[in-house]
């Protein structure tokens, strides 16, 4: 017994901490938002009839907004009679454990990767209210960037070996991606991280074969190329399989009408057309909007419609009242207006509406009718301003603060809205009811005690999160400068680009949101943020690990 513990003791001691981990989170109340009827209540609906068979329901204006996966899943967990609680909360645990496993090689010592292993599993954002407590889909984005990032480090790990021991790693990763991609509309974010990672493994199969300036083709070569891109070719055969049961179901080819429909090119043209006004967060102007309908018929014979949804959106942004819609409420006010207007009968209806919308504009651009100006990369993403310059920096350095401090992560023992049967039943978990005032329900007592050891937990990683991201900045400084010098870089090389890649990656996340707050709508929320809660907790075990491993290091040669 005592060389089995021996032997194994790094695993029993991963998996204690997991059931610790699991039992602390297994009691606490999902929150039920019904009246969130684009956000929670459709989420909730999706999975009801994706359990009923009935894919995602009957068409309407929001059936093909948001991706599949999360109701997807919803509906699985309802199949099987878990808790969706227990079941997020188990998925988020095996994420932390597949991550260590992954990046196990950099380290010398099973301690130091114990460290990270414990900062990642304790993570307060898997289990606070906006990202697990709500039945939405931002909480598993957390456990979807770990298994991604890990899938492609332990690719890259195994660049000279076999293209077996890749492959386990590239359909994990590349199966991952299609769930985040299929979760949320702006998954591009983690793309360069993808494809700098492919790129490097190309680069280093090809070096690998190559004798007289000349890659030796065979099919050892050919089958690792494979493998190195294997990941992108299941996200794309992935949207394939959507498109091709959303075509079945509504005879419409696409897996969202926001990155992959004319309604997402009816948004970006109107994003890109100019005028001379320049009303912070609004792109399409009540102005513009007179515009767009002088140059297309089609969109003038909705105006009623579309006025009267602008006008109703108008008291969701930052400036209620003003009549302008904000960017980020301005597509879901186009949307209901033209299903107001009855062109949401079914799919082929809406999306020959919104081509008629896109080629007529296009054709008044062609024309000189209408000056345009630069689109961005995504549907969604406003035009850049040139104050942006000076705002989006600033806007990161407080985003990276909100994120590094946890702001208002916080696990709660709250009442859910009326109504919330439809919740309790597809989640197979119980929410805490509204109760006449001056009374308690029963389940508060029960769970408040969960909730209090989670926060205590959390406010740990509030208190220490600031002081901890300097020093782990300071330890990637350490680490690269100790590259530089080394004169053998092979060692050090893969930490360093495992580093950068989950740094540039965080970065690239905060940039995005960032930018949507000073264009769009208010985002700077923990939600949106969720999958840079894991990267930088990640970034800080491995740095100060690494860094703490080579000083102990050194003292022992001297």
């Amino acid at each position: 017994m005592k060389q089995f513990m021996k032997k194994n003791a790094f695993m029993i001691f991963m998996i204690v901490f997991a059931l610790i981990r699991l039992a602390l989170t297994s009691n606490i109340p999902i929150i039920a938002l019904p009246a969130q009827i684009y956000d929670d209540g459709m989420m909730v609906d999706m999975a009801v009839n994706i359990r009923a068979g009935n894919w995602l329901g009957d068409y309407t204006s929001n059936i093909l907004v948001k991706g599949p996966f999360f109701p997807f899943l919803l509906a699985v967990i309802n199949l099987f009679g878990c808790s969706y609680i227990n079941v997020m909360n188990i998925i988020y645990v095996l994420a932390c454990i597949y991550f260590v496993y992954t990046i196990k090689d950099v380290f010398k010592s099973k301690i130091s990767l114990g460290f990270v292993y414990i900062l990642l599993l304790f993570n307060p954002v898997s289990y606070a209210f906006w990202t697990l407590q709500r039945v939405y889909r931002n909480g598993i984005t957390l456990a979807q960037v770990l298994i991604i990032i890990g899938s492609m480090f332990a690719c890259y790990q195994r660049r000279e070996k076999k293209a077996s021991s890749m492959l386990p790693f590239a359909i994990i990763g590349g199966l991952t991606l299609a769930s985040l991609w299929l979760t949320r509309e702006d998954g591009i974010w983690i793309l360069p991280f993808i494809l700098v990672v492919i790129a490097l493994l190309i680069i280093s199969i090809l070096l690998q074969n190559r004798k007289d300036k000349k890659i030796q083709w065979n099919r050892k070569v050919v089958t690792k190329l494979i493998v190195a891109i294997l990941p992108m070719l299941l996200l794309i055969l992935s949207l394939q399989a959507v498109k091709l049961v959303n075509y079945a179901k509504y005879g419409i080819y696409a897996y969202n009408e926001i990155n992959d429909g004319y309604f997402g090119k009816v948004i970006k043209t109107m994003y890109c057309v100019k005028t001379d006004e320049n009303i912070p967060y609004v792109t399409v102007t009540r102005n513009k909007i007179k515009l767009l309908y002088e140059n297309s018929p089609t969109l003038k014979s909705i105006e009623p419609e579309l006025e009267e949804m602008l006008n109703a959106w108008d008291h969701n942004d930052r400036t209620p009242g003003d009549t302008q819609v904000e960017d980020g409420w301005f597509w879901w006010a186009l949307k209901g207006a033209v299903e107001n207007a009855g062109k949401y009968e079914n799919a082929q209806m809406s999306n020959e509406f919104y081509q008629k919308v896109y080629d007529e504009l296009q054709e008044a651009i062609k024309q000189g009718k209408l000056k345009t100006g630069m689109s961005m990369p995504s549907t969604l993403m406003s035009p850049w301003k040139k104050e942006y310059f000076m705002q989006l920096p600033v806007e990161m350095a407080k985003t990276s603060y909100f994120i590094a401090h946890f702001n208002d992560v916080e696990t709660v023992n709250g009442v859910s809205e009326a109504n919330a049967r439809k919740f309790n039943g597809i989640t197979n978990d119980l929410s805490i009811e509204p109760m006449p005032e001056g009374k308690q329900d029963e389940l508060t007592k029960y769970t408040e005690k969960y909730v209090e050891r989670l926060n205590a937990i959390g406010k740990v990683y509030q208190y220490l999160g600031l002081v901890v991201t300097g020093i782990s900045l300071l330890a990637y400084i350490f680490i690269t400068i100790k590259l530089v010098k080394a004169k053998e870089k092979k060692v050090m090389m893969p930490l360093w680009l495992l580093l950068t890649g989950i740094g540039c990656s965080l970065l690239v996340l905060i940039a995005g949101v960032s930018y949507n707050h000073i264009t769009a709508c208010y985002s700077r929320y923990y939600m949106y943020l969720s999958g840079a809660y894991p990267l930088l907790i990640a970034f800080w075990g491995i740095s100060i690990s690494k860094v703490v491993e080579m000083i102990r290091d050194t003292k022992r040669r001297n």
